[in-house]
């Protein structure tokens, strides 16, 4: 036991050190014996586990929320954990039993009021939390003799943010695939096919007596607006307790790595170069060159932190090499190492000042109006309720049609319908009707419309504007008798033809 505890100390810091202190009184008691860690429910993004072990290292596995059932703590027991803030219940008139609900410190929550008295046979402890931009209630209960749905069914449906539920109700049903039933989960089963709620773990089982039988007794439960992005397992391992982990993710927590894409330009424009003097297809050129643009290109993933928009290669080099030497001072105690420390760290500094900047001046350039420029914006954070226009809907059918994809569609199958019926224009290129439409391309001309053009996302082909500026005069010279081909022999190749064409119909004006 005491090397279970020195492993604990480690893996769960002070909290995991409390209960067990606990566990040790409660069993030297010799009364009811609890398997130790019998209940632990965590949720990660959302994590739930439920009897999670003493050697389980939850920070390791990323669990973001803890959920403690049958803490065996006293009122007058002190606990701390240096990465969550935990809300507990205790329960005062016997021993065992006891709630604990932990959040990330970067997270606020409040305990909910519950409007039943707490006794010995049903705990609830309701959490409402708020989470990068989320607003979410965890309910954690623990009902060792069946969970009476009765006195918590009208706070249950009290809520309108999403709701997770996750206990020990000790109740056995055949919609959770026990062979048996009882009058409180007869009642339970029918509440939850009427709400709004979706039950989560229908299958495996969760808990396992010392005979060997075993049963689904930890059940998860959210409310159905977010069952879609919820997913839910049992582990396979008990971890030495008589209830196994049950494990629960959310997508909307989950991190999402920043990807970047940096190009070796010095390589690709020498490759290109050989392709453009060597190759005299347009077909063949165009696919080659995105080939070349391809092979230069890396991703690179970031870890999952919550990077700012303006984030760049040049901030995230920096920035890894001032840890690195920051590590390196520590350890060695060398000035050597501290000097390095803060010339990356100006650097630093320097990149983030720029790209924050650069990255403001981007957004204040999207339009020189300061009226539209702030309407953006409030669209954009949803500072201010757009009402529905009537303007913006589009009658078919005698129905209004205000989805932005759907009125999108339909101007696609209008002027496709449209371009059927209807002969193109003929292009005559060599017509004698102007001769100054004939004159060849010049090479300035092309210099000027490729300065002109903006950075733009890049197309199928994947040749961005930066490729056409960065190429030579000799390169250029190349790149202008093929537009000069393609403009002579009016023959476009296949790879320049894809395109999305999406329409923007004008405000306040008749869509059809």
């Amino acid at each position: 036991m005491e090397q279970q505890a020195n492993q604990l100390v480690e893996l769960f810091e002070r909290l995991v050190e409390s209960l067990l202190q606990n566990f040790s009184a409660i069993n030297k008691l010799g009364g009811e014996t609890i398997s130790p860690s019998r209940k632990k429910k965590a949720v990660d993004k959302l994590f739930k586990a439920s009897g999670v072990p003493m050697q389980l290292d939850a920070d390791a596995g990323g669990l973001e929320f803890w959920i403690f059932q049958e803490t065996f703590f006293k009122h007058e027991d002190h606990f701390f954990c240096s990465s969550k803030t935990l809300f507990y219940l205790d329960r005062q008139d016997r021993p065992g039993g006891g709630l604990i609900t932990g959040i990330p410190k970067t997270a606020s929550g409040r305990i909910i009021p519950t409007n039943f008295s707490h006794h010995a046979n049903q705990e609830i402890l309701a959490v409402e939390i708020f989470y990068k931009g989320l607003n979410f209630i965890i309910i954690n209960l623990y009902a060792p003799q069946g969970f009476n749905i009765e006195s918590a069914k009208q706070f249950f449906d009290s809520f309108s943010v999403p709701v997770f539920i996750f206990g020990d109700f000790n109740l056995h049903h055949p919609l959770w695939g026990s062979d048996k039933s009882s009058p409180l989960s007869n009642d339970f089963a029918e509440w939850l096919q009427n709400s709004s709620f979706v039950l989560l773990n229908t299958s495996n089982t969760t808990y396992a007596t010392h005979t060997g039988s075993a049963s689904l007794l930890d059940l998860s439960i959210c409310s159905a607006s977010i069952s879609h992005g919820v997913d839910c397992y049992v582990s396979d391992s008990n971890f030495e307790s008589d209830h196994c982990p049950v494990i629960i993710t959310w997508s909307k927590l989950e991190h999402i790595s920043k990807k970047m894409k940096t190009i070796d330009w010095n390589r690709t424009m020498s490759q290109s170069a050989n392709v453009l003097t060597t190759e005299t297809n347009l077909n063949v050129l165009t696919r080659k060159i995105s080939e070349v643009i391809r092979e230069n290109t890396k991703v690179i993933t970031l870890p999952a932190n919550n990077y700012p928009p303006w984030w760049n290669l040049s901030c995230h080099y920096f920035h890894k090499l001032k840890i690195l030497f920051r590590k390196r001072a520590l350890r060695f105690i060398s000035e050597s190492y501290w000097i390095k420390h803060k010339k990356y760290a100006a650097k630093l500094r320097f990149h983030i000042k720029k790209a924050s900047r650069n990255y403001w001046d981007k957004i204040c350039n999207i339009t020189r109006n300061p009226r539209m420029f702030y309407s953006m914006l409030n669209k954009i954070y949803s500072h201010s309720n757009q009402e529905v226009n009537i303007s913006n809907l589009i009658l078919r059918n005698n129905h209004y049609i205000s989805n932005s994809t759907q009125q999108s569609n339909l101007f696609v199958d209008f002027f496709s319908d449209s371009s059927m019926k209807h002969e193109p224009i003929p292009l005559d290129y060599c017509g004698d009707c102007n001769g100054y439409l004939n004159i060849p391309i010049h090479l300035q001309e092309v210099r000027q419309a490729i300065q002109k053009t903006r950075n733009s996302t890049p197309g199928a082909d994947g040749i961005s504007a930066n490729w056409f500026k960065k190429l030579s005069i000799k390169d250029l010279i190349s790149v202008t008798s093929f537009f000069q081909e393609v403009f002579s022999t009016s023959y476009i190749p296949e790879e320049w033809k894809h395109s999305i064409i999406v329409p923007v119909p004008k405000p306040n004006k008749d869509k059809s």
